[in-house]
C-alpha cells in the first residue's frame, strides 16, 4: 500500500506527451513537534511515483477537517479563494479581485494590497491564448510554457495569440474578446471525454485580424490615458496535449471531501486538476490547504 499524508498543494505536472502527475502536499513543523499550530513555514513534499503509476487501482482520499492557509501556514476553520485564512483573503495581493479580473488592477492607482508583489508578479510578459477544452476559450497566463496554464485548465490543445507586457493590458483584451466567446472552462464537459475539434490558427487568426482593427485606451500612472501595444505571436500550429486517461468517469458527479464523506474509487485518470474516477471526480484544487490521506491500495 501506497500512503501519503499532508495538507494538499495542488498535483504538480511535467510534460504534455503525456502529461505526468505527482501529489503535491505540505506538513508542518509546530505540528510534528506537538506545538500549538499558529503561522508557520510549510515543509512541501512530493509523491515519489507519478500519479500516472495508479490508474487502474483503488484510491482512497481521507480528511480530518483540518485546514491551513496556503498562505501563511495557521490553521483555518475555512477555506477562502481555494487555501487561504480570512486574513490573507483579505489583504493578500493574490487574493485582490482583480486576480479574477485582470482588467480591474488598479496598481497604476496606488492602490494596490502589495506594491511589490505586484511589480513581480503582475508586471512581466503575458499571453493572450486561445485554448479547447470544453470548447473554444481565451485566456491569459504569464506561465512560460504557456501549455503550464493548458494544463491546468485540462485543456486538449492551445494556440497563443499575443503577447502584452502586462497582466493588466492581457486582462483587458480577454475582457474584450470575452464578449465573443467563453472564458471559462465546462468542467462538467471536460470530464465527459474529448471535446469537439475545433480549428484554433483559423480562430486565432480571425480574431488577431479584428483586434488589428480595435484601439484599446487605458489610464496610466500619470493619470493620462495611453493606447495599449500588443505583439502577435508567430507559433502557426496548436500544441496537442495528451492526458493519462484509462476511460472517462460513468458518471458526471463532484466527489465531496469532508470528515464524514471520504473517498474510495477506482482512478481512471487525470487531466486538469482533476482526478477522475469510475464513479466520478475531484477538483483538488478547489480543496488546498486541507488534511488529506491519499491510500493507494
Amino acid at each position: 500500500m501506497t500512503v501519503y499524508s499532508g495538507y494538499i498543494r495542488m498535483m504538480e505536472h511535467e510534460g504534455t506527451t503525456p502529461v505526468r502527475y505527482r501529489w503535491s502536499y505540505a506538513n508542518y513543523q509546530d505540528e510534528a513537534d506537538k506545538k500549538r499550530p499558529g503561522k508557520s513555514e510549510a515543509i512541501e513534499s512530493f509523491s515519489s511515483e507519478f500519479l500516472n503509476d495508479f490508474l487502474g487501482k483503488k484510491l482512497k482520499l481521507t480528511s480530518n477537517g483540518k485546514i491551513r492557509c496556503l498562505d501563511c501556514g495557521k490553521p483555518t476553520k475555512k477555506s477562502f479563494n481555494q487555501g487561504s485564512c480570512f486574513e490573507c483573503f483579505s489583504n493578500k495581493a493574490n487574493n485582490d479581485l482583480c486576480i479574477m479580473r485582470p482588467e480591474t488592477c488598479h496598481f497604476h492607482k496606488g492602490t494596490c494590497r502589495e506594491p511589490e508583489w505586484g511589480k513581480k508578479y503582475c508586471f512581466q510578459e503575458h499571453t493572450v491564448y486561445f485554448a479547447n477544452s470544453s470548447g473554444l476559450k481565451v485566456g491569459i497566463t504569464k506561465e512560460k510554457p504557456v501549455s503550464n496554464r493548458w494544463v491546468d485548465q485540462g485543456a486538449r490543445f492551445g494556440i497563443p495569440l499575443l503577447t502584452v507586457s502586462s497582466r493588466r493590458e492581457a486582462g483587458i483584451i480577454e475582457h474584450y474578446l470575452a464578449g465573443f466567446l467563453p472564458d471559462k472552462t465546462s468542467w462538467q464537459k471536460m470530464i465527459q471525454g474529448d471535446p469537439p475539434e475545433i480549428n484554433l490558427t483559423k480562430e486565432r487568426d480571425k480574431f488577431v485580424r479584428h483586434l488589428e482593427t480595435k484601439e484599446f485606451p487605458m489610464e496610466n500612472e500619470k493619470g493620462k490615458t495611453v493606447l495599449l501595444n500588443w505583439n502577435r505571436t508567430n507559433i502557426d500550429s496548436p500544441q496537442e496535449i495528451q492526458y493519462p486517461i484509462l476511460s472517462y468517469p460513468k458518471k458526471v458527479k463532484s466527489y465531496k471531501l469532508s470528515e464524514t464523506d471520504s473517498i474510495e474509487d477506482v482512478l481512471v485518470g487525470i487531466k486538469g486538476q482533476y482526478l477522475l474516477f469510475e464513479n466520478g471526480a475531484i477538483n483538488i484544487r478547489s480543496y488546498g490547504g486541507y488534511h488529506v490521506v491519499f491510500e493507494v491500495k
